[in-house]
């Protein structure tokens, strides 16, 4: 596997499992994130023991955080959106993944191709509808997410610069998907040519 793609889907899978652990304990993470609301602070000046690498509680920092100050939708307590965009997210692209990582383990090179192209496309669609959506909900007076003097968006998302993180999920997708192709595609003629020698 190229190792840009390598650690990419390993970092969809444990993006799999923060979004588990997001939907698994959204009331604690719309508290918190009421909290960074209401006091003007962030996660990046707050100070967290070690323990915080557990997926759990890093997931619950982390959708606070970007709750509070990048897509308010995502602690809004009547909507279902974010949980049905992170939830499609954690069983399409997680869990073939997962998959995708366990067939290349097992020199089963087509399923891995398969599997990692599932993946990435669907994290690829989840994405680009997302940020639609997003920039939808940014010329409606009526949604959370409209430019305020309270919740500002400045020029090209510069107050909310969290939404930047939704560029890797966007672009590196797009990139498994082609170097994947074209490291398999040349597998694929290498062995052809291989077994034509052998004829």
């Amino acid at each position: 596997i190229n190792i840009i793609s390598y650690f990419w889907l390993l970092m969809t899978v444990l993006t799999g499992i923060w979004e588990f652990a997001f939907i698994s304990q959204y009331k604690e993470v719309h508290n918190y994130a009421e909290t960074f609301i209401q006091n003007d602070t962030h996660v990046w000046t707050t100070r967290y023991d070690l323990s915080y690498v557990n997926p759990w509680k890093l997931s619950r920092i982390f959708y606070a955080e970007y709750g509070a100050h990048a897509d308010r939708e995502y602690i809004a307590l009547d909507n279902h959106w974010s949980r049905v965009i992170e939830g499609s997210h954690a069983v399409l692209c997680g869990l073939f993944a997962t998959l995708a990582l366990c067939f290349k383990s097992h020199s089963k090179n087509k399923l891995y191709v398969i599997s990692a192209t599932v993946a990435m496309s669907t994290q690829l669609m989840n994405s680009i509808l997302y940020m639609a959506q997003y920039f939808y909900q940014m010329r409606d007076p009526n949604s959370v997410n409209y430019p305020s003097a309270e919740f500002p968006a400045g020029f090209a998302l510069w107050e909310r610069a969290f939404m930047y993180v939704n560029v890797f999920w966007t672009l590196m997708p797009l990139y498994v998907i082609i170097m994947e192709y074209i490291l398999y595609g040349k597998e694929w003629i290498c062995c052809q040519l291989r077994d034509r020698d052998r004829d």
